[in-house]
Order: structure tokens, then sequence, then C-alpha cells
């Protein structure tokens, strides 16, 4: 009988213990979980992408006050026509969100007789603006005054620079105000609108959408 007891006793021990185990095996587990999905969302938040509220009105047409975007961090290089989220040095406290005109090695000229813009000599389709461009900004005007800016002698785009403008031309503090924009001042390119849901969808259809619907009313 009592080594029965005994018996019982110890396996009543070791079922105690083995809960025991199980209940702190269970409890690092989820610690573990957690830890791994706060680094992995840090890793994302800083690395792969990051979300941005629209403020101002300075991209109108394409984008509205208060619309809300996702922004593609991951290796990303900008390219003529994107939109781009950047914290400009003499501006830091809050991010900018404009469209890249020229890139590095890029000439631009801007004709405000007309108000075309010219890259490479070129002019350039823009169907996504609000107005034509009718307005300076500070760098312009300081070219000109220095003699440094005509179609005969451009905005040459530096190594490592873009030149960014809003697409409400004259309501935008961009590249005519503040110069051209260093790339490591680029946070990441404006891939995806997911709010108002009624303009739910990536930003180049959107665009293509706008451009078909001007197309069809101007026949």
């Amino acid at each position: 009988m009592d080594d029965k007891m005994t018996n019982e006793n110890a396996q009543a021990i070791r079922e105690e213990n083995t809960k025991k185990t199980n209940w702190w095996k269970e409890i690092r587990d989820w610690v573990v979980a957690i830890a791994i999905a706060i680094i992995v969302a840090l890793l994302v938040r800083n690395f792969v992408f990051v979300f941005v509220k629209v403020q101002g009105s300075s991209m109108e047409p394409t984008l509205q006050d208060g619309d809300r975007l996702y922004v593609n961090k991951f290796f990303y290089t900008p390219k003529k026509g994107d939109i781009v989220i950047f914290e400009p040095e003499s501006d830091p406290d809050r991010p900018y969100i404009k469209r890249v005109i020229a890139t590095e090695g890029d000439t631009v000229f801007i004709d405000y007789d007309t108000g075309d813009i010219y890259v490479n000599d070129e002019k350039i389709d823009e169907p996504y603006i609000k107005d034509v461009t009718a307005r300076t900004g500070n760098y312009i005007m300081n070219l000109v005054a220095a003699g440094k800016y005509s179609r005969e002698t451009p905005i040459v785009i530096e190594k490592n620079k873009i030149f960014v403008m809003g697409d409400n031309r004259n309501n935008s503090k961009d590249s005519r105000e503040i110069g051209q924009v260093p790339i490591d001042e680029v946070m990441g390119g404006a891939a995806f609108r997911f709010w108002p849901m009624d303009s739910f969808g990536t930003i180049d259809a959107q665009e293509n959408a706008a451009e078909e619907t001007k197309l069809a009313l101007a026949e």
C-alpha cells in the first residue's frame, strides 16, 4: 500500500511539474512570437514601406488633402513621373509630396510665357496638372538674376539629386523654391492610395483613368 501511494504521489508530482513546464513554455513561445512580430514590424516600417497622409492641395488634382498613401521604400530609386515623399533639410518638420520632373544629368527649362516644361529640350506631356505653370520660385529667380537660366542655359540636375514639382503648379512649394532635392532626403515613392475608399488603388492606374476621362470629355 505504501509503495502504491508513493508511486501515485510521484506520478502526481511529475504531472504537476509537466503542467508547470508546459505553462512556462507557452508563455515563452508567446513572448518570442510577440518579439519577432515587433522586430519584423520595425524592419518593415523602416526599410520596406510607410503610410502617409496628404496635407494640403499642392498635388491636386492627382492627390487630395487627407488622402492616405502607401509609400514604397524597398530599394526605391526615383524615376521621372514618380510621386515621391521626401523630407527637405530646409523644412525637416514635415514631409513633402511632389512629382519627379527630372533626374540626375537631365536639363530643365520652364517656359513661363506658355507654362510648358522642357526636359532635355523636349516639352513633356503633363495631363495630371491642375493649371499651366505660371509662377516662379526663389531658386529659379536667383538663377535668372544671376544670368544662369534661360532656354540656352537650363537647369542641369546634379549628381544624386532630382527636380520635383507639385501637380497644382501655382500652389506648390517645390524645386522652383527649394532647389534640387538630394536622393538621400527621399523617403520613398507613392505606390498605392488606400483612403478614401472610392479612390482605392494604385496611383498610376488612377492617373491613367483620369486621363482617359479627360480624353473622352474632349471628344
